[in-house]
């Protein structure tokens, strides 16, 4: 794979010039991930970002008992561990591969001389970070005042938001149920009767492990409701 085309397209190179950009892809380190594998434990010392290739990435926290609450699914583009190499060093979650997934990793110390020299790259993380607070903020929402269903809905309408926060058309959903139902602090089973009802109201459609969107409105009815579905 060719590097400089792959950053010149992500938003973390949006605009920077290509010497930068030349800097930036020449450090890159690729590393593979089997489904499952650990990249990073939570308390971590985080030394390095990371942009997803290929695959995709969870980032949890998990609980003394075993509970695990997933926080973020990102996938290809989509990039993670800024924050750690700006503040204490420490990463603040656990992340690992939900499948066979491909990774560029960046020392922080590079990124902070190209920022020296061309603080574009700071912007384009500003911008990603934005965005990303903002589907945090979110998802805190869902967790605190919804009731399943509207979780449920409001996930999906969360899910089919561009990561550059504008609004797009349907999307297909392609993480497993049960990751679904850790992120919106639901049971598989409770979740498996919501989507099936969604279904039967021709607001999915539902093909295996592939969800996708089909009626925003109706969705945006029921995460706005006031009462039960």
């Amino acid at each position: 794979m060719n590097i400089l085309p792959f950053l010149q397209s992500n938003p973390l190179g949006r605009e920077m010039t290509k010497a930068h950009l030349w800097d930036l892809a020449n450090a890159a380190i690729k590393k593979n991930y089997r489904t499952g594998q650990t990249i990073i434990n939570e308390n971590d010392i985080a030394e390095v970002f990371y942009v997803v290739i290929s695959g995709m990435v969870k980032m949890f926290k998990a609980s003394p008992d075993g509970r695990e609450q997933t926080l973020y699914i990102f996938g290809p583009g989509e990039i993670f561990g800024v924050c750690a190499i700006f503040s204490d060093m420490v990463f603040p979650a656990g992340a690992s591969a939900l499948e066979e997934s491909v990774l560029l990793t960046f020392k922080g110390d590079l990124v902070k001389d190209i920022a020296h020299q061309d603080p574009t790259i700071l912007f384009n993380m500003i911008r990603v970070l934005a965005c990303r607070l903002k589907e945090s903020m979110a998802l805190v929402e869902l967790l605190a005042l919804k009731d399943i269903p509207q979780r449920v809905a409001s996930f999906l309408l969360m899910s089919t938001i561009k990561k550059d926060c504008r609004e797009e058309a349907a999307v297909d959903l392609m993480i497993t149920r049960r990751e679904m139902a850790k992120i919106i602090g639901s049971t598989p089973e409770t979740l498996s009767r919501v989507l099936k009802k969604l279904a039967m109201e021709n607001m999915i459609e539902l093909k295996g492990r592939r969800l996708r969107v089909l009626n925003r409105n109706a969705l945006n009815d029921i995460s706005r409701a006031s009462v039960m579905y």
